[in-house]
């Protein structure tokens, strides 16, 4: 199905709620095509090309808003569809008022991002480009056994959302994925793995040897890593860890999960919880970031904002429901989450500090940085904030970093880390998210527990 023909049968879901009774209603529609092809031992291992389609419709009635969706769209599914979240609505009984929403001064947005280089991401230049990769990997070092992971991907989709309200918007993007991950045997037999990724809207942007410097670092010095002796350290937590502790422990700053009481911030906004040194915002639009999200899943524009500002708790993301609960305002950050909506980020920036790597490893001393988390999923606390986690580093000595670190626990609690940040660095990396990227430095903490050696 094309835009155009998506959106007549919008239009006839929207045209025909009323006769079954529903107040308002709204239809969206989300379509994702992509590609991936993967590399193994200097053949194409796997390939796959797909488009997923599919319409959710939401409506009012008596109360309740109903929910359903379909993958087909002729006269039969608007039927379907209307019955069923009809249905829907009888059987419900939530007492959280949600709505159909349409700010007036914004009835009508167009926002496309997609590029004209999509066009060149074919099976032909995914192929080239991934037997380059493979072998310039294990041409980096004869240490290197493997590489064992490779994915080339590609996505490339639009958003539309039609109410009754006169709401309509629509939003698209497009982004290409690398990565790889290999596998190197030291001379004293211990094997580490390691792997890097790129991603980007633009495929002959990539840099192959800029990616191999990095990939190289990222393997290459793991190598010969050992224990260090169980202690508190003053630790740098390396901007690539510290992105995954953020994405593990960020639904707390959501106002659904404190109106659950899943949340140890619920009524703290204002409040100082965090460092001084550390302000993190999002900022939808941010000019460098690959994709710009103009407007969440419920219509409502997206706003930069600061979530922590100096220390601060400045706000939680709220969507129209739980804004409503609190008689304030939805920070637009109602996102669809299967036929419901949720709470999620977009482009999320930890504000640099004016600190290099090598500086922040001075002011440290005698510490650990650690470069990796693991067990993220089962050693993580996201309520209380405590965790317990496999990690890797490296040792930092007299102010230098130096030999690498293995067979460690880092143990501590989130909130605690945010007040025990005393300098943020200006190592900014991206990373991509669900919705948009992470822009994060590396940040240097005052002391944080090691289990090692005895």
């Amino acid at each position: 199905m094309d835009i155009n023909s998506a959106e007549e049968f919008m239009q006839k879901l929207i045209e025909k709620a009323a006769a079954y009774g529903f107040e308002d209603a709204e239809a969206a529609y989300s379509s994702s095509g992509s590609m991936s092809l993967s590399i193994l031992n200097g053949e194409v291992s796997s390939y796959e090309n797909s488009t997923e389609q599919e319409i959710t419709f939401r409506g009012y009635k008596n109360g309740q808003m109903g929910y359903s969706s379909t993958g087909c769209f002729d006269d039969d599914a608007v039927r379907f569809m209307l019955e069923a979240a009809s249905e829907n609505c009888e059987v419900l009984d939530d007492e959280d008022r949600e709505f159909i929403y349409c700010d007036e001064n914004h009835k009508i947005m167009k926002f496309s991002q997609i590029t004209e280089a999509y066009k060149n991401n074919t099976y032909g230049s995914f192929k080239k480009l991934g037997l380059e990769i493979e072998a310039a990997i294990l041409a980096l070092d004869k240490r290197i056994d493997a590489v064992d992971y490779l994915e080339l991907s590609c996505s490339t989709g639009p958003v539309m959302i039609i109410n009754s309200k006169g709401l309509h918007l629509y939003r698209d993007s497009d982004s290409v994925f690398i990565v790889a991950q290999a596998r190197a045997t030291d001379d004293d037999g211990s094997v580490k793995s390691g792997g890097h990724y790129w991603f980007g809207n633009d495929i002959s942007m990539f840099d192959l040897q800029s990616f191999m410097k990095v990939f190289a670092h990222k393997i290459l010095d793991k190598l010969g890593a050992k224990s260090c002796s169980s202690g508190c350290y003053r630790t740098i937590i390396e901007a690539e860890a510290f992105v995954q502790l953020l994405s593990t422990f960020f639904g707390v700053f959501s106002s659904n999960a404190m109106q659950k009481g899943l949340s140890l911030l619920k009524g703290r906004e204002g409040e100082k919880i965090a460092s001084e040194c550390l302000t993190i915002k999002e900022v939808p639009m941010y000019d460098k970031a690959l994709v710009k999200v103009p407007f969440d899943d419920e219509g409502v524009l997206t706003t930069e904002k600061n979530i922590i500002g100096k220390g601060i708790f400045e706000t939680a993301l709220y969507n129209l429901k739980t804004a409503y609960k609190e008689g304030r305002a939805s920070t637009g950050n109602g996102f669809k989450n299967g036929n419901s909506t949720g709470i999620t980020y977009t482009n999320l920036l930890v504000e640099p500090g004016a600190s290099s790597l090598e500086e922040l490893a001075a002011e440290a001393g005698d510490g650990i940085m650690i470069t990796d988390l693991s067990g993220l999923h089962a050693g993580a606390n996201t309520i209380s904030g405590d965790f317990s986690l496999l990690c890797e580093g490296f040792l930092i000595k007299n102010g230098k970093i130096s030999s690498p670190v293995e067979q460690i626990t880092v143990s501590d609690n989130f909130y605690d880390i945010l007040l025990k940040i005393i300098s943020v660095g200006n190592d900014i990396i991206n990373s991509p998210d669900a919705l948009g990227e992470t822009f994060v430095p590396s940040v240097l903490v005052s002391e944080m527990s090691i289990s090692g050696e005895s």
